[in-house]
């Protein structure tokens, strides 16, 4: 026969993983719920407002990375995303050939090993600001004399 204390032991290892089990059929229940609109911050709110029509439609791991995503873009330094716009609204004015290119580029990139994209991100880090800011408008405007060859 089992002691008390050896049943009680028993008894708690049983509890134990229901509610362990409970916990996770919780975690799945709730990511498969998605993210409601209006758990979001209004910061949230305001950086995914693009999506809000959609919101409900999209799956909710996608909601789970924007909801990330808006949290990572509102703690950015007001600078940081002010460069970031600017690149966003250059690339949304770029061709479908331009974007295509990037696409592939940003493939080769990421196909890379580890140790040389680290490497490659960490000699842009020290690329001093001016010098970006040079490389930058070379490819503005070779992409500029790309479109206006294509619409001529």
């Amino acid at each position: 026969m089992q002691s008390y204390s050896e049943h009680n032991r028993c008894l708690l290892s049983v509890l134990s993983v229901m509610l362990f089990l409970a916990l996770i059929q919780f975690h799945h229940q709730a990511h498969a719920d998605g993210v409601d609109w209006e758990s979001l911050s209004p910061q949230q709110q305001e950086a995914l407002a693009p999506m809000r029509d959609d919101w409900r439609e999209l799956p909710p791991n996608r909601q789970e990375r924007l909801r990330r995503g808006a949290e990572r873009w509102n703690s950015l330094p007001p600078e940081q995303r002010n460069r970031l716009q600017d690149r966003m609204h250059r690339y949304e004015e770029m061709s479908p050939e331009e974007k295509d290119r990037i696409r592939e580029r940003m493939r080769e990139f990421r196909q890379l090993p580890p140790e040389e994209r680290s490497e490659l991100r960490e000699r842009w880090r020290n690329v001093p600001p001016e010098q970006k800011e040079r490389i930058r408008e070379r490819k503005d405007n070779s992409s500029s004399k790309r479109r206006n060859r294509r619409d001529d």
